[in-house]
């Protein structure tokens, strides 16, 4: 970790002395020689760190001082940039960087240096140059091959006849409701299994109604009970937004009397406190007869919960439940913990198959599991962290950051690790984006079991930590001064202050690097004590976390002058009534990626133009117009304005680095060229509220640009090409032209497509070639659309939702729809026939089949898995077509169509398709 911290501050140093000539004067010499020292102390770093996992205290000692010696020429060079920042408007004068300050660092590097014969700390630089090399070579291909691993599905290990054994006992059909746990230590994979029996049908069937929540180290009860209504209940946003505004005890009784008479399947994960259990408790009735409650927990708290009930002991796993490529005695050394051969597995995975490589494997895993420390799991994980690349320890650390089992977005992750410093191109991949690049390190962490991959479907990409990883994060994290983390609480909604129970100390604060606020309602607000950023705070970021479904109000006691070093601001969804935040925050010059949060109609003022390191804008609910001068933040990569507009004068051609424009309102910023240098354009979200709006987008997104690179051909041709946009959703009033998709179709790029609004045409021939995912919404058909959509090759997602179709039939053939994995059609209420054909790899009926009730006529044939499940009064999925007056089942193929002369008919012929949603059906 010490050789990240160096080498970020190498970095620093050598693009202050590039970008900042004139201020040097009189220092140059000696900033390059510190620069130089520092480079030359990498060299030592590698053995200076096996060392102090050794044991060696002088060691650590030594490793410490260089990593704050890094820190303090960082904050160095970044206070005198903010100095020369504030001169220059003010008074337009130079500022000298001082000498005796950087003639100081030098003095004490000097004397860590020479100390480094004393501890015998040899040169190991080119030795594991190569050896990381390798690693991260390996990484990269694991991720390559690995894109997006279930890892939650994938490494299930040993649980397959405990899943049988805990349904048969969830099936009793007992008079009373029953708590049953599954109990067991940390890492033994308890999490997993009750995933496992509640993802399956068997008692989610048997129940009316069912609901999974996590219960965090600090229970906040109205929180977890209004997540478990909402599944429960299968509540809008609107209704969602009525239960939240019950208090606490109107929330118990609401809940408790709709599962009166119900029977209700509930799984609590992590309830680790009987206390907890007891305050769940009153909130889950009887119940009709089979209603259960699954907790994952501990022995004390089972027996608690129910001490008559059947408990399952998650066992460790013996030798011959384990992976055999592992090797026999490193399994053992794991303790027959599922987590720690998962994350061993990954560590195995980055290393050659060979003797040697895995005996060297063999003595870390000895040594980590005898240090009394970190013992048992904690050894392997803390092995794991050791094993990393330099590059990636800062990554793995920055999880520590997000809240217990929080679900940590893909894509902000990566840009947080940008703004941070952590990814940066060289000259050997200049051409790949630092996104690319963000992308590789996070499945490269994904292989190593670091995170665990979390399937969101349509909603994107996202991990969560699993809870020891997250505590070997906040132990590494403490001893480096990475990140800190504090519970911030609040009383009223009315009480803008902020307290903790636990003062921040003048040299943590000054040391710390990294802050988390978690905003907890306190009702009796006891023990109350502000925390305050003293003048000389070091921190780079500051995150607010608070409950995904309310807004808090943001501290009036936080002097962001006193944060002048700061790369990260994220409020979250923290509501904000500093009327003069924006004003204050456009002086923190060094931002990278700032979220203001919930603006509560406050607007934001011209200086957010100062922001010229700004790379990603987040915005909600501002008042009025962003200033034009946020035409000015030529470094913003990412603009997210959550719907919010821009003024007229508002000149987005300026912002020549943009990627992804997201949520942004349409206005007179749209004129024609106005993409005309967004070269880099990945992804546009748009509302448009005119015909002529949408004609533009469209003619600048499809219009073919002149290159300013000079042409490698003859060809006059070749010097033309296209914004490179890859993601494009328009929601518009007054609907789509008739040419839409004639003129998209020569997006070659273009692989995620969401068109909201009117289509004019009758009939669509042409789509976007390359298209992965597809919605339509608010359209209408005279036509068929299957017949084009199904020669579409790489088409994985269709969503039509709303979608009118004047046609008797639907008809998809047995080639087409070759990689389709996901598919909703909603909104079809005089749906008579429905026939699915030679859908071999369908694994069960889509659960709204039981709510069309216009459904006269089912024939499922070639569909083999599917056959038991559909079963007259015994199959899992018969409940869900029982209705239906006339099913018809045949295993054979068919070749031919059946037609029907009245009501509408929707055939399935295709293969390889998970039908996963048709809902809204009435």
């Amino acid at each position: 970790m010490v050789d990240a911290v160096v080498s970020f501050a190498v970095r620093k140093l050598g693009d202050a002395l590039l970008g900042q000539t004139y201020f040097f004067l009189g220092v140059r010499t000696q900033v390059e020689e510190l620069r130089d020292e520092l480079v030359r102390m990498q060299c030592f770093l590698k053995d200076a760190d096996g060392m102090q996992q050794q044991g060696d205290n002088r060691v650590k000692n030594w490793v410490s001082e260089i990593r704050d010696l890094a820190y303090d020429a960082e904050d160095a060079i970044d206070t005198y940039m903010f100095k020369v920042d504030s001169t220059c408007k003010t008074q337009g004068t130079r500022n000298f960087l001082s000498l005796a300050m950087i003639l100081a660092l030098r003095a004490k590097l000097k004397a860590i240096s020479d100390s480094r014969i004393t501890y015998g700390i040899k040169d190991l630089h080119d030795v594991n140059e190569a050896s990381i090399s390798e690693t991260t070579q390996k990484m990269m291909q694991l991720s390559l091959r690995n894109c997006y691993p279930h890892i939650e599905d994938n490494d299930i290990i040993g649980f397959e006849e405990h899943a049988k054994t805990f349904l048969i006992e969830l099936m009793k059909d007992e008079e009373e409701r029953r708590v049953v746990s599954i109990i067991g230590v940390g890492g033994l994979g308890k999490t997993t299994l009750a995933k496992k029996i509640y993802t399956h049908d068997t008692p989610k069937n048997r129940s009316e109604c069912s609901g999974w929540c996590s219960i965090s180290q600090q229970l906040k009860l109205k929180d977890a009970l209004g997540k478990i209504a909402k599944k429960c209940m299968n509540l809008s946003d609107n209704d969602f937004k009525e239960i939240k505004e019950l208090n606490e005890g109107n929330l118990i009784e609401f809940f408790y009397i709709y599962l009166k008479d119900k029977r209700y399947f509930i799984v609590l994960d992590d309830v680790w406190k009987s206390d907890h259990w007891r305050r769940l408790n009153v909130a889950f009735p009887n119940g009709k007869r089979g209603s259960k409650v699954l907790l994952t927990s501990g022995n004390d708290v089972a027996l608690c919960a129910d001490p008559v009930s059947v408990h399952f002991q998650s066992k460790l796993l013996n030798d011959e439940e384990s992976p055999e490529k592992l090797g026999r005695e490193m399994v053992r050394k794991c303790g027959g913990l599922p987590l720690a051969i998962c994350v061993l597995g990954g560590l195995l995975a980055t290393k050659r198959s060979d003797i040697k490589q895995w005996e060297l494997v063999r003595s870390d895993v000895i040594a980590h599991i005898n240090k009394g420390e970190s013992g048992g799991v904690n050894g392997i994980l803390a092995l794991s962290y050791h094993d990393l690349p330099s590059y990636l320890k800062p990554c793995f650390l920055y999880l520590g950051l997000f809240p217990e089992d929080y679900e940590i977005s893909r894509t902000k992750l990566i840009r947080l690790w940008i703004a941070e410093g952590f990814i940066r191109q060289t000259e050997e991949n200049l051409l790949i984006t630092m996104e690319d690049i963000g992308k590789h390190q996070y499945l490269a962490l994904l292989s190593q079991r670091c995170m665990i991959h979390v399937d969101k479907g349509i909603f994107g990409k996202v991990c969560r930590v699993h809870d020891l990883m997250r505590d070997l994060c906040l132990s590494k994290a403490k001893e480096t001064n990475f990140l800190s983390i504090h519970n911030l609480q609040y009383r009223t909604a009315g009480d803008t202050r902020i307290s903790h129970p636990d003062p921040v100390t003048t040299d943590a604060c000054r040391r710390v690097r990294r802050y988390a606020t978690n905003l907890i309602y306190n009702a009796d607000h006891s023990n109350r004590s502000d925390i305050y950023l003293n003048s000389d705070c070091a921190i780079r970021t500051l995150i607010v976390f608070s409950p995904e479904d309310r807004g808090y109000f943001l501290p009036e006691l936080i002097n962001f002058g006193n944060i002048k070093l700061l790369r990260v601001l994220d409020l979250g969804n923290a509501e904000v009534y500093k009327t003069d935040i924006t004003k204050e925050v456009s002086k923190l010059i060094h931002l990278r990626y700032l979220n203001l949060g919930i603006l509560s109609g406050i607007s934001v003022s011209s200086s957010i133009g100062n922001l010229r390191n700004l790379q990603t804008l987040i915005l909600f609910d501002n008042k009025g117009n962003l200033p034009e001068t946020t035409s000015k933040l030529v470094q913003l990569r990412n603009l997210r304005l959550c719907n919010g507009s821009v003024d007229k004068k508002f000149r987005i051609e300026n912002l020549i680095n943009l990627q992804n424009i997201c949520e942004i309102k349409a206005g007179e910023w749209i004129r024609k060229g106005c993409f005309k240098k967004l070269s880099n354009l990945r992804k546009l979200y748009v509302n448009l509220t005119s015909r002529l709006q949408t004609d533009i987008i469209i003619d600048e997104v499809t219009a073919r640009k002149r290159s300013s690179l000079p042409s490698l051909s003859s060809s006059s041709s070749n010097d033309q090409y296209q914004i490179p946009i890859r993601t494009l959703r328009i929601y518009t009033e007054e609907g789509f032209p008739s040419s839409i998709f004639d003129s998209l179709s020569c997006c070659h790029n273009l692989l995620t497509l969401d068109l909201t609004g009117t289509l004019e045409t009758a009939s669509l021939r042409k789509y976007p070639p390359n298209l992965t995912k597809l919605w339509l919404s608010d359209s209408s058909f005279v036509e068929d659309q299957m017949a084009t959509l199904q020669h579409l090759p790489k088409l994985r997602k269709l969503n039509l939702s709303s979608c009118g179709y004047e046609g008797d039939e639907m008809v998809c053939s047995s080639e087409g729809f070759p990689q389709l994995q996901y598919l909703s059609v909603r909104a079809m209420p005089y749906l008579n026939e429905l026939r699915i054909f030679d859908c071999y790899e369908l694994t069960m009926l889509p659960e709204g089949l039981r709510f069309i009730t216009t459904l006269k006529k089912l024939e499922i044939t070639g569909a083999p898995l599917v056959k038991e499940r559909v079963k007259e009064g015994v199959g899992e999925d018969w409940y869900k077509i029982q209705h239906i007056p006339s099913i018809i089942r045949s295993w054979r193929r068919l070749d031919a169509y059946v037609f029907c002369n009245e009501g509408v008919i929707f055939y399935f012929i295709f293969v390889s398709v998970m039908v996963e949603s048709i809902s809204s059906l009435l």
